[in-house]
Parts: C-alpha cells; structure tokens; sequence
C-alpha cells in the first residue's frame, strides 16, 4: 500500500533529524578531539557496555581508549563531560536501560533508537539528567506509561516516544516543559483525551501524536501555537470537529492532517481562513458544505485530501487556488461541475471519484496524466479520460 506524502514524511522523520542532527555534531564538534573523558562518566559509558553484553554497537567502547576521542556515538565539551549519548541500529541490544544512563549528569542528546530489542519502561532515574535537551528512544519496544518526570527536564527541547508500546495517556504536566519545540509519541497504545494544556507551550512547533487510540475531542487551545507548523493527530479515536479557533492559525507553512478519526459535524467556516499548506481531513464523518476550504486567496495551499467523508456542495462554484498540488475529495456527495481552472492546475494527484459531479472534465495538459478511475462512478462527468460527451 502507499504511504501519502506527508505520512510518510512524518514516519521517516526520526531518521532525518536524529541522523544528520548527529553527522554535524560529530563532525563539526572541536571539543570531542581535544577533550580526555572524565574519569566518572567512562566509568558509566562501559557500565552501559557491560549491561548490553558488549552488543555489536559498542565495538569501539575500548577502556584502554578515550571515550571522547575513540567511541563512536560519544561527544564531550571541553573538560571531559560526556554531552552526547547516541546508539541506533542494533538487533543485539537486548534488555531494559540501565540505571548507569542515568549517571551522565552533563548529557544533553540522547538518542538509543531504533533497537527492537530495547525494552522495559522509561525509567525515573533518568529525571537525574537535567541537562537533557534531546531525547530519542523511538522505534525500539518500551512498555509502560509516558513518565511524568520528564517534566523536570526543564531543558528538553525534542521528545521522540514514537513507535514502541507505550499506554496510558499523555502526561498534562507536559505542559511544564518552557523550551520544547518538537513532541513526536506517535505509534503508540496511547489513550484517552490530548491535554488542552499543552496550548500553553509557546515554543511548539511540531506535534506528532498519530496511530494511537486518543479520544475526545481536539483541544481548541492548540489554537495559541503560534509557532506550530505541523500538527499530525491521524488514526486515532477523535471526535467533535474542527474547533472554529483553528481559524487563527496564521503560520504560512502549517501541515494538518486529522484523518482517520471519528471527526463529525459541520467544519466552521471560520477554519477557511487558516493559512495552511497542507490539509488532511479523509476517513471520517464530517457533513455539509467544505467549499470554503478552497478559494483563490489561499494561495499556500499545495495539498487538500478530504476523500471518504459526508460533504455535500456544489463543486462549480469553487474557486481554486493556482498553486494546488494534490486534491482528493472522492467518495462523498459533491455535485455540480469540475471549474475550468483545474486544467490549470500543475496536479500531480487528483481524486474526485465517487461524487455526483456532471458536465465535461476541463482540459489541460497535466489532466490527461490521470486515469479514468479517477473521475468514475460520478452522476455524468464526461471528456477525457472518460467517454466523450453527448
């Protein structure tokens, strides 16, 4: 099956991030190559080692060498101090995190990814980490809830949960976190509602709380968030609709994706004047007239899927915008016909199947890409792809 774009930008974004963020650290850093590790944190880097039973990813963890120097996945400042932790790819790491990872009082990046045999729940003795800025443990097999002592690491800027077995709800006290930008806890077994409370953190700018079981409704808070520019809620148990505040979004660049949810009701017209890039709303049960949504004006809307819905309105009064890129509104009861403009379209992707649609498809270069499924099962849509008109 394939995976839509933004999806899978979401799902190939612990790689990217986690893995150039390192390259340039590791290479760049003038600090490691002059630093002699301390005394203290060899000591815990080799208890870690030891825990793991020398697993194939510690190879150059040598005690005769210098951690700072010599290990890979180790970065120190000046004096010695181990600030970067960070260890992916590996089948034979095998057990729960060890208590000597919490004995690294100057770490800031740690990363211990994609490791499927990492498991047991994250421990508390990593609230001792005060200096933590990054903290990846995602795809690797924890269990258990979400801690609430992450909220003392007041520094964290990055949380990446995603894909392992977590349960449980998110933590509120989130919330308390002043400097966090980035929360990924995707692909989880969490449940229960999405705090509202953490519309209070100014600094957020991405949040990725896909395929998991959330319910409720989506807090109208998330509103305040300026800064936000990705917001990823899909395949969960959501309910209610939009909030109208959604409107407010002014960021430029904002990706939106709600689909696969249990969303219902009417869309407030309000939310067509949000300014977003990309918007997924496909695969619930939302109602009545979205044809707002599109509109000359918005002139940063590259991506609308809203395919597997309740929407009924007349399509030929739309007004699309030129930079459209991909637009889906398949199986609902859109009627009318298809404007002229979508010839001018530069579509790379294009869905309006399973309508009530009439009257002759536009022409234009880039329409005749498409196959006829994608204009099929209509009221009397005709013109290529599709037999000629009458």
């Amino acid at each position: 099956m394939q995976v839509p774009t933004l999806k899978w930008s979401l799902l190939s974004f612990t790689f990217t991030f986690t893995f150039t963020f390192l390259l340039v650290l590791l290479s760049l850093n003038p600090a490691s190559s002059a630093a002699v590790c301390n005394t203290d944190d060899q000591k815990s880097l080799l208890e870690i080692k030891y825990h793991f039973n020398n697993a194939s990813t510690f190879t150059t963890w040598d005690p005769n060498t210098d951690c700072c120097t010599n290990w890979s996945g180790i970065q120190c400042d000046a004096q010695g101090r181990v600030t970067m932790l960070a260890n992916s790819i590996a089948n034979d790491v095998v057990g729960e995190i060890p208590p000597a990872m919490g004995e690294l009082p100057y770490l800031q990046f740690l990363a211990f990814s994609n490791l499927p045999q990492l498991s047991g729940t994250i421990p508390s003795f990593l609230s001792k980490l005060t200096n933590l800025q990054h903290l990846d443990l995602s795809l690797n097999n924890l269990t258990g809830p979400i801690p609430d002592f992450l909220s003392q690491l007041k520094d964290l800027d990055d949380i990446d949960l995603s894909s392992n077995s977590l349960t449980g709800s998110i933590p509120s006290s989130l919330s308390q976190l002043p400097k966090l930008r980035t929360i990924n806890l995707g692909t989880n077994k969490l449940s229960g509602p999405i705090p509202p409370s953490l519309g209070s953190i100014k600094t957020l700018v991405q949040i990725y709380f896909y395929s998991n079981s959330l319910s409720g409704s989506i807090p109208s808070s998330l509103s305040r968030l300026h800064e936000l520019n990705e917001l990823a809620l899909w395949d969960n148990k959501l309910t209610g609709t939009i909030p109208a505040s959604f409107g407010s979004f002014r960021n430029s660049d904002i990706s939106l994706d709600l689909s696969s949810n249990k969303l219902s009701g009417s869309i407030p017209r309000s939310f067509g004047k949000a300014n977003i890039t990309q918007l997924d709303i496909s695969k619930n049960k939302f109602t009545g007239d979205a044809s707002f949504l599109f509109s000359r004006d918005k002139t940063v809307l590259s991506s609308i899927v809203m395919s597997n819905n309740l929407f009924k309105f007349d399509f030929s009064k739309v007004d699309l915008p030129l930079g459209l890129k991909r637009m889906d509104i398949s199986h609902n009861m859109i009627f009318g016909s298809l404007p002229e403009r979508l010839g001018q379209l530069p579509l790379y992707r294009i869905d309006v199947s399973f309508n009530q649609l009439c009257g002759k498809i536009p022409t234009g270069r880039r329409l005749k890409q498409f196959d006829a499924a994608k204009f099929s099962n209509n009221k009397c849509l005709c013109g290529l792809p599709l037999p000629p008109c009458n």
